[in-house]
């Protein structure tokens, strides 16, 4: 609140969450090891990730000059650090359009054909399913129905 009060709202909200699959805990277990074992592996390569990924907005400027940031660590029910950032940016470079904005996020599947890795990274880390009447079983259903009514249909631009 301090923050929001003397540099005003937040521009980025960012979650940065551990991967137990990174090449750098992997290939440090020993061949009976599961990352689970090994919380101190997992514990010091997030933290040298979210680093990393602070110095980007803050350090590099990849989204313009931060004149604040704050974050958050936590850890989650399967024992994965996932943290939550806060990042002002200073008034030159605030998002003042939806193409400023599209130019930094994006909300949809790369197509392999286009960037194989990318396209595993996003199928693989960042979905689930699948939904409804395939997998009354999956995590998202209440009864019969997706909860929060997912899918949704896509939209071109906010409403």
């Amino acid at each position: 609140m301090q923050i929001s009060s003397r540099y005003g709202a937040p521009d980025l909200f960012i979650t940065f969450t551990a991967n137990p699959k990174w090449p750098e805990i992997t290939e440090n277990l020993r061949p009976s090891e599961h990352t689970t074992d090994r919380p101190d592996l997992l514990a010091r390569v997030f933290n040298l990730k979210l680093k990393s990924l602070m110095d980007n907005p803050t350090v590099h400027g990849s989204f313009g000059k931060s004149i604040a940031q704050v974050y958050t660590k936590e850890f989650q029910m399967r024992r994965l650090s996932d943290a939550h950032i806060l990042i002002v940016l200073r008034a030159a470079d605030k998002f003042s359009t939806s193409q400023l904005i599209d130019k930094f996020v994006r909300a949809e599947i790369t197509l392999w054909i286009e960037n194989l890795r990318l396209h595993e990274i996003v199928t693989k880390c960042l979905m689930y399913g699948p939904c409804g009447i395939d997998n009354p079983g999956a995590p998202c259903m209440e009864g019969f129905n997706a909860r929060k009514c997912f899918p949704k249909n896509f939209e071109l631009e906010l409403q």
